[in-house]
C-alpha cells in the first residue's frame, strides 16, 4: 500500500502543469455528469463535477505539490468504477420497472401468472431435450437427434393439435348445413350475421357483434432490420347474434367463440401495437357450434369446454379445402423421403 502511494505522489507538479491538470479534470467532469446522471438517475446541478473536480486538484496542490497528479489519477480511475457500478445499478432498475410495469399491464386486462404445473412441464421437457443432447453428444449418436425431433414434432401435433387445427380437422368432415334443417349437436352453417346484442371494442370504441383485440410490443429489429411484434395480451369477446341464410336463421350465444381468420380492421402501431378485428352485421361467416334446443328454439353455443366453436371465412376455407389435399399428399411424399435419407445418414 506505501509503494502505491509512494507511486502516486512521486510526481512533483508546477503552476503550469496543475492548471493543465485542472483543465483535464473538466473532461473528467463530463464522464462523472453523464454517469451519475444517466445511469444512477440523480438530479443535481449540471455545474456540479466541472467545479468539484478542478477545485479537488487545485486545493492539492496548496496541500503539496506532489498530490495533483495522484488526484487525477483516483478521478480518471473513479470513472470506470462508477460506470461499471452505474451500468448494474441501472441494469437492476431497468429489471424492477420492466416487472412492475408487466405486472401492472396484467393487472389492468386481467392477465393470470402461468400456473406452476404449466412452468415445471416446460422446465421438465427443456431438461430432458437438454439430457438428451448431451447424452448423445458423449455416446456417438448424436445423429439420432434426425429422428427424435421430427418424431416429437408429429407427436405434438397429433395428441396436442392447436384449435384452429381441431376447427380446420372438424370442418373438412362435417357437412355444411341448411340452417332451417339444422340438427341437434355438432353443427356447421354458413350464412349473413345480423347484430342481436352490440358491443364495443376495447380500444378504437368500435361498436360491433364481437371483437379480437391484441396488443403487441416491439422487438429489436433483426438482421436485416425489420422490426418483429410478439403478442402480450390477446381477448375475443362476442355477444349474441343471429346467423341466417335464405331458408331461414339461428340465434348464436357468442360466448367462448373463436375468430380463425387473419382479417384486421383496426390498427394502431408504434412501441406498443394495438390490432382489432370485428365480426359485424352482414358479415358472411362459416360457423361451427353445438346446436341445442332452448324453449323450443334452436340456439348455437360452445359445447363442453374442448369442444370446436368458431367462425371462419367461407372463401378461405374453400381455397383451403382445394388445395390441401394436394398439401397433404406433398407433405406425406417429402417425410417419406426425409426418412429415407435419415436412414442413408445415420447408416
Amino acid at each position: 500500500m506505501n509503494d502505491f502511494l509512494d507511486f502516486l505522489t512521486q510526481n512533483e507538479i508546477d503552476g503550469a502543469g496543475v492548471i493543465f491538470l485542472m483543465i483535464f479534470g473538466l473532461g473528467i467532469a463530463l464522464f462523472q455528469t453523464v454517469i451519475f446522471s444517466a445511469l444512477f438517475n440523480l438530479k443535481f446541478p449540471n455545474w456540479l463535477f466541472f467545479v468539484l473536480c478542478p477545485l479537488l486538484i487545485g486545493v492539492s496542490f496548496f496541500i503539496d505539490s506532489h498530490y495533483p497528479f495522484a488526484v487525477v489519477l483516483l478521478l480518471f480511475g473513479s470513472v470506470f468504477f462508477f460506470a461499471i457500478i452505474g451500468m448494474i445499478y441501472s441494469g437492476i432498475r431497468s429489471s424492477k420497472q420492466e416487472k412492475q410495469e408487466r405486472e401492472n399491464f396484467n393487472r389492468k386486462h386481467n392477465i393470470q401468472k402461468t400456473p406452476l404445473d404449466k412452468k415445471l412441464l416446460g422446465f421438465l421437457v427443456g431438461a430432458c431435450l437438454i439430457g438428451a443432447f448431451f447424452y448423445l453428444a458423449q455416446s456417438g449418436n448424436l445423429k439420432l437427434l434426425f429422428l427424435i425431433i421430427p418424431g416429437f414434432i408429429i407427436i405434438n401435433n397429433i395428441f396436442f393439435p392447436s384449435k384452429k387445427s381441431q376447427f380446420m380437422r372438424l370442418q373438412s368432415i362435417l357437412p355444411t348445413s341448411k340452417i332451417s334443417a339444422a340438427a341437434m349437436g355438432q353443427v356447421e352453417v354458413v350464412g349473413d350475421l345480423e347484430e342481436i346484442e352490440p358491443i364495443v371494442s376495447p380500444y378504437f370504441s368500435k361498436p360491433c357483434i364481437g371483437y379480437y383485440y391484441k396488443i403487441e410490443k416491439e422487438s429489436k429489429p433483426d438482421d436485416d432490420g425489420r422490426t418483429t411484434y410478439s403478442t402480450v395480451f390477446e381477448e375475443c369477446k362476442t355477444g349474441k347474434f343471429k346467423i341466417k341464410d335464405e331458408t331461414g336463421s339461428l340465434i348464436v350465444d357468442g360466448e367462448g367463440l373463436e375468430y380463425y381468420f387473419d382479417r384486421v380492421d383496426n390498427q394502431q402501431g408504434g412501441k406498443t401495437r394495438y390490432s382489432e378485428t370485428y365480426l359485424r352485421t352482414n358479415d358472411y361467416m362459416l360457423l361451427i357450434g353445438y346446436a341445442s334446443s332452448d324453449n323450443g328454439n334452436v340456439l348455437i353455443k360452445k359445447g363442453d369446454s374442448d369442444a370446436v366453436f368458431g367462425v371462419a371465412l367461407p372463401r378461405n376455407i374453400s381455397f383451403r379445402n382445394k388445395y390441401k389435399p394436394l398439401l397433404d399428399s406433398f407433405l406425406t411424399t417429402l417425410f417419406f423421403i426425409t426418412l429415407v435419407l435419415i436412414y442413408i445418414i445415420l447408416n
